[in-house]
């Protein structure tokens, strides 16, 4: 804890922003970040109060949910063009009484990608259906255009595993017999010789891969995005 003080100073003096006052009060941070990551509370049994809630758009709409809330949250404190990736549960993006939140989301950020997640990407501890989110805040301009005069690609992708099963265990690539697969790997370190210098030793090895779709995923993305230029 006593070198994070240190290191948020450090990207003060680094940021274009650094004259405005940083405080503990959110207000005074609202529109100055180019990137927001987040993984909000799911679940019906997290009360949020009603005080709280009448300071959000979403919330004078009638959603209570803090996932819900914590959309608009960072929004406001993006910078307009401000990146944000959030984990959302799919009846956000799927239930028909959600669908004004959906059209909102639409109407305030670009959709660059949609991520769908395995049950067991949170298991064992929390059994959710869950998605990846990458959004991007519109400009004032941007948000005169109506969605449905909108015309760009959304990278899109379903995640079948995620290098564990639902209790945890890992998962390693198996080939179409069931037997798990084994690749080769360099494997180095720095050692010793007789005389006390120090050398680079290697050693060839076969080791098992995860079998984890999330990397495969990553680098579609940057394919995607590199098509695009």
């Amino acid at each position: 804890m006593p070198l994070i003080a240190p290191k948020v100073q450090e990207s003060i003096k680094r940021s274009a922003d650094k004259n405005f006052p940083f405080t503990k009060a959110a207000n005074n941070a609202q529109g100055k970040f180019d990137m927001c990551f987040t993984n909000p509370p799911f679940g019906t049994k997290i009360e949020v109060e009603q005080s709280i809630v009448d300071q959000y758009e979403l919330g004078r709409m009638g959603h209570k949910a803090p996932e819900v809330l914590f959309i608009e949250a960072c929004y406001n404190f993006l910078k307009p063009g401000g990146k944000m990736a959030i984990v959302l549960p799919d009846g956000i993006l799927g239930n028909p009484n959600t669908e004004e939140v959906r059209i909102w989301i639409l109407n305030h950020f670009y959709l660059l990608a949609s991520v769908d997640l395995p049950v067991e990407a949170f298991l064992p501890q929390v059994g959710v259906q869950a998605s990846l989110l990458f959004l991007q805040k519109k400009t004032e301009a941007e948000m005169l255009v109506p969605i449905g005069n909108e015309d760009y690609e959304v990278f899109m992708a379903i995640v079948e595993q995620v290098g564990k099963d639902r209790r945890g265990v890992p998962v390693y690539e198996k080939d179409e017999d069931g037997a798990e697969l084994l690749f080769p790997n360099v494997k180095k370190w720095i050692s010793w010789d007789e005389r006390g210098r120090q050398v680079m030793r290697t050693r060839k090895e076969l080791i098992k891969h995860l079998a984890d779709d999330l990397p495969k995923v990553s680098e579609a993305y940057k394919k995607f995005m590199e098509g695009k230029k």
